[in-house]
């Protein structure tokens, strides 16, 4: 196990990638990565980003950008420009030409977030539905804290990623997120925890971490509260070479230390 504070995304992204490149194999399990500022993104934590998008425009046509790996959780352009409602209203729209995408044939993690069948055979939302029953709980005098899950299991108030139906035969290819629990902390902010099954830390993790900030800070802007540390548990965590090569990656993390740590000033930065 392997525990990893920091205070963005970016800077955990860093601290995981740094931690694996010395493990055999680039690999290792546990990792948890509690990031105390989700949404935070300073000058250095912009052009860690930057360095790790243009890695990802080099690799095949089939890989994506940081802005794609984000919206597979959490719409961020849709929301900024249309709120809530337009979250959900507008996806509608574009989430059946995304799952026709062959890289993307289980769908996205929003997709599962906002559409379910339930039980009577009716289509609902159940991110929504969570949303309405944290709302519920805030109007209490001692709100529930720990029960708002989105999760391996299909009640209709929980929201699944994992689909036993249709992703129990892939051995590689699906999602990969397979837990998300929101919990109401004593002071009323909201932490989320993810849980990854394995996770790729070039392709994937950065993306990853920033679209669950921005599901975070929906959550709680709709509710209108503050949010509290996200936590990201890695299962398995890999530094993937694929698709770059193992000398890019080194040196996409020689660049990213040497903005960290002020040897690279990000305004220089190329």
């Amino acid at each position: 196990m392997k525990p990893i504070p920091a205070n963005s995304c970016a800077e955990a992204w860093l601290s995981a990638a740094n931690h694996l490149i010395k493990q055999t194999e680039w690999r290792d399990y546990n990792l948890i990565l509690e990031i105390a500022h989700p949404m935070l993104l300073t000058p250095r934590d912009k052009t860690i980003h930057k360095y790790v998008d243009d890695l990802l425009s080099e690799m095949p046509e089939h890989e994506s950008s940081l802005n794609t790996v984000i919206n597979t959780i959490f719409p961020a352009k849709i929301y900024s420009m249309h709120g809530a409602e337009g979250v959900f209203e507008r996806y509608r729209l574009v989430r059946d030409r995304v799952k026709k995408d062959p890289g993307n044939s289980w769908g996205t993690y929003f997709l599962r977030m906002t559409k379910r069948i339930g039980r009577d055979g009716q289509e609902f939302n159940p991110l929504r539905d969570l949303i309405a029953k944290l709302h519920t709980q805030l109007k209490t005098h001692n709100p529930k804290r720990a029960v708002y899950e989105l999760n391996l299991v299909d009640p209709p108030m929980e929201i699944p990623i994992y689909a036993a139906a249709t992703d129990r035969n892939r051995t590689m290819g699906g999602p990969c997120l397979s837990h998300l629990s929101f919990k109401l902390k004593a002071d009323l902010t909201l932490m989320l925890t993810a849980f990854y099954r394995s996770h790729y830390y070039i392709k994937r993790a950065l993306g990853n971490l920033s679209g669950l900030a921005w599901l975070q800070h929906f959550v709680a802007s709709e509710l209108g509260i503050e949010t509290a540390e996200l936590v990201c548990i890695s299962s398995m965590g890999i530094l993937d070479a694929d698709g770059c090569g193992v000398e890019k990656i080194r040196s996409l993390l020689a660049n990213c230390n040497r903005v960290a740590d002020g040897s690279t000033n990000p305004a220089n930065a190329k």
